[in-house]
């Protein structure tokens, strides 16, 4: 082979790595590109962000002795209300001042700093003594001691099981307003006693 065809083979050799360096790092970007779009884009954001949280703990205590703690395993402050949290993989304990504790966990939440005022959703639990409550949402008010639960709230406890639309609990006065948002809909209770007479 001549001088001539060296050249153009390593021409056409030098040609073909860079059009593999450039398909390979187009490719790379564009399967980036697709993983930030798609639902798994929360993982990706956490790993680079450097507004992230992780093991977020928040404590309060009000003025009768009542405590709250709220933790997660990462969350973010919000960029519009930086007194606004948004929590990931949450639970949360009340104490309460005559010694009962509640205890709260759900997939996410919106925790207020100014008030401690919460919004837990995605497959919402609270434990409160005796009774267990399921929901896909809670509005919790440390402040006035009340919980809203909504949305697919199930109830269950040692003499019964309901489902119903909302459960409205005022954990001052012991009181616990369940309701349905179609007057027409009655609330489903299932009574776990036997022999009983009405």
């Amino acid at each position: 082979m001549d001088k001539k065809t060296y050249i153009q083979i390593s021409i056409v050799f030098v040609i073909l790595i860079i059009i593999t360096i450039v398909y390979l790092d187009y490719f790379k970007n564009v399967d980036v590109k697709q993983l930030n779009n798609s639902e798994n884009v929360n993982i990706e954001i956490k790993k680079g962000s450097d507004d992230l949280i992780s093991e977020m703990f928040y404590f309060s205590e009000d003025n009768k002795g009542n405590r709250y703690e709220i933790k997660s395993e990462y969350g973010v402050i919000n960029p519009d209300k930086s007194n606004l949290i948004l929590m990931d993989k949450v639970t949360a304990i009340i104490f309460l001042l005559n010694g009962e504790k509640i205890f709260i966990s759900s997939n996410k939440a919106e925790y207020d700093d100014n008030n401690n005022d919460t919004t837990f959703s995605g497959s919402v639990k609270m434990v409160y003594s005796d009774h267990k409550i399921n929901s896909e949402y809670m509005d919790l008010s440390f402040k006035d001691q009340t919980a809203t639960l909504y949305d697919k709230v199930s109830y269950k406890s040692s003499l019964t099981k309901l489902s119903a639309d909302k459960i409205f609990i005022d954990f001052v006065n012991k009181t616990t307003k369940i309701q349905m948002e179609d007057e027409n809909k009655n609330i489903l209770v299932r009574s776990k006693l036997k022999n009983v007479s009405n």
